[in-house]
């Protein structure tokens, strides 16, 4: 219990494991989808490290292969803010929205970003998805 509030030690996505910050951002079965979006538009293979610290180091290595780099790195931050707001409006609110919706909501949130950072006149999500 914290503040009040019963928590469930599993987590709000594959009701599997515990929720853990290293399960829910990168080893949970449901985020694994949001990283493996992002992931087949360069056709990687990738084996998730353990810890989010080595995601980070090899995620900022595969920039490299990209020709828009700065974009690369933002897609960890949009997959992990994607994926802590859908488990806050599972846990605090009972509702849920399926995996595709969860993708949808993170391509616009990266389109919103990109956007931002970059002041470039993006029509769509899909072509922010064709710079990587």
């Amino acid at each position: 219990m914290k503040r009040g509030i019963h928590l469930s030690p599993r987590c709000f996505f594959c009701e599997e494991k515990a929720e853990t910050v290293t399960h829910l951002f990168i080893h949970c079965r449901i985020t694994l989808q949001l990283w493996e979006m992002f992931l087949s538009k360069k056709d990687l293979n990738w084996v998730m490290p353990r810890k989010i610290d080595q995601t980070l180091k090899i995620w900022s290595s595969y920039a490299n292969l990209s020709d828009h780099k700065d974009r690369w790195k933002i897609i960890p931050a949009c997959i992990w803010w994607a994926a802590w707001t859908e488990r806050n409006l599972r846990c605090h609110q009972n509702k849920s929205n399926n995996i595709q919706k969860m993708k949808m909501k993170c391509v616009v949130l990266f389109h919103f970003w990109c956007k931002q950072e970059y002041r470039e006149d993006l029509e769509s999500s899909m072509d922010v998805l064709g710079l990587l």
